[in-house]
């Protein structure tokens, strides 16, 4: 699959149901001029029709907006449960994850890529962690960077460092209560990247990774050092954007032990890393002086509803994040299934925020999936509105004109029925990903599935064999975490 093509001269769209902005007046039969990527005019058809070629114009009968974008992902294009490891609770999940099958960066990233776009996402931040040896994990960034660009996806790539006990909590007591085996390989396993090497790694890797923006990610700041996250710092400092998880479940707060100044928000603002530059996501577990702090210091909040309701995490207070003047994006977490599904997210946002106490509106959620993911990105003023000036970011979505929910506006007919499989039409920079219902790449990502699921099976009987191991530990793990909220 090569890199899509550039624009070819001016492209003018003819919408029959133009939204703007999430919170916009649908516009009908309205035009969208764009040249060299960019929005250059939005007006009423005829206005623009006249003189313009018809060779470069396109019909799009749906509905027409923003682009999506996906502001957490770890570009897994098969979901877990394909390797036998079912949702549980988080902690015990991510003990599992130590015994999957290694899976080829480029082929999980290509299938993983066009999926996203199959559902109009054309921006996606992600987080790229491992334990492999230097050379190894630049290997990995590098192929994950090649399949995101030819696969047409803008980009936000975290080079993701950990140098503290990811899946057991410090300190670890003396008389571990699970398997005779001593824990220390999952307590604090081999890792090939000390923190004060990122800088020099992500330095290297900019010119080898020209289609995306790479940034840095304290994948957790309870599994990061404070010498780490001071290096992290450094790298905030020379202009890079951060991306982290924050507070996903209530153990992670006392994962240091203790309360006083370890939890992760404080850790994080006493070094400098709470501020414009970051992207948390998760933050099911963020207390109301916390969620005012983040809003202080323009950090941005990414939702993960599905994720979290499958991880038994909680439902995270979005509606508390919004009142205090936080940007808010969407992230589909990319963990659990096989088609990701941007409107299922938001429908997720809406049910969750019921269950929580504090409902969202259709508009809302659907400007976290579009101008919020801009801004936590950091492409605010650039991306999630289709105007002058913006990038030619935009999908047209099939809703269909009669039953049940024909009456609705379109916001809220996309939000409450759509599906991936609506979306007729992407583009990135006014350039065409899915047209007309072909999405592009699409046989490349049926090839890479293909290679991925034969590993699968090869690995089958040793993977299930590792996997019985680890589930001896789940039960004491959990008594163990028990007994540090008490």
């Amino acid at each position: 699959m090569s890199p899509f093509p550039p624009p070819a001269g001016p492209l003018l769209l003819r919408c029959r149901t133009l939204l703007t902005h999430a919170r916009a007046v649908p516009l009908r039969d309205a035009g969208v001029l764009v040249e060299n990527g960019t929005v250059v005019a939005v007006a009423p058809f005829a206005e623009l029709a006249d003189g313009a070629p018809t060779e470069r114009t396109r019909e799009l009968d749906g509905v027409v907006l923003p682009a999506f974008t996906d502001a957490h992902s770890h570009l897994r294009a098969l979901p877990l449960g394909e390797q036998g490891v079912a949702d549980t609770d988080l902690e015990t999940w991510v003990v599992r994850l130590t015994g999957t099958t290694a899976l080829d960066p480029y082929d999980d990233t290509t299938a993983a890529a066009v999926a996203l776009v199959a559902t109009g996402v054309t921006t996606v931040q992600a987080i790229h962690h491992s334990f492999a040896d230097a050379d190894t994990y630049a290997a990995g960034v590098r192929a994950v960077a090649s399949a995101l660009t030819e696969a047409g996806l803008r980009a936000e790539l975290a080079v993701g460092i950990t140098d503290r006990a990811e899946f057991l909590p410090e300190p670890l007591p003396a008389a571990w209560p699970g398997p005779a085996r001593e824990p220390r390989s999952l307590a604090a396993p081999a890792r090939g990247i000390p923190p004060g090497d990122l800088p020099a790694l992500a330095a290297s890797l900019a010119p080898s990774c020209p289609g995306v923006r790479l940034g840095v990610a304290p994948v957790a700041p309870q599994w990061c050092s404070d010498e780490a996250l001071e290096v992290l710092r450094r790298c905030a400092d020379g202009g890079l954007r951060l991306h982290t998880h924050l507070l996903e479940s209530r153990h992670q707060r006392t994962w240091l032990g203790g309360r006083d100044g370890r939890d992760p928000v404080s850790r994080l603002d006493r070094h400098g890393l709470l501020g414009p530059g970051l992207s948390a996501a998760h933050g099911v577990w963020l207390t109301g002086p916390e969620i005012a702090l983040l809003a202080r210091r323009g950090a941005a909040l990414v939702h993960c509803p599905v994720s979290n309701a499958r991880l038994a995490s909680g439902d995270a207070p979005v509606r508390s994040w919004l009142d205090a003047g936080v940007t808010v994006a969407l992230g589909m977490d990319s963990q659990h299934t096989a088609a990701p599904d941007m409107f299922a997210e938001m429908r997720a946002a809406l049910a969750a925020a019921e269950r929580a106490g504090g409902p969202l509106t259709p508009h809302e959620v659907l400007a976290m999936a579009t101008e919020g993911g801009a801004a936590a990105t950091g492409h605010g003023g650039r991306l999630g509105r289709i105007a002058p000036g913006f990038r030619a970011d935009l999908i047209c979505v099939a809703t269909g004109t009669t039953g049940a929910k024909a009456d609705l506006d379109p916001v809220e007919r996309i939000v409450s029925g759509a599906a991936a499989t609506d979306v007729t039409d992407v583009f990135r920079s006014g350039r065409p990903l899915v047209a007309a219902g072909e999405v592009r790449g699409r046989h490349a990502a049926e090839a890479a599935l293909a290679r991925l699921r034969a590993v699968l099976e090869t690995d089958r009987e040793a993977r299930t064999r590792r996997l019985d191991s680890l589930a001896a530990y789940e039960e004491p793990l959990r008594g163990l975490l028990a007994g540090l909220e008490s």
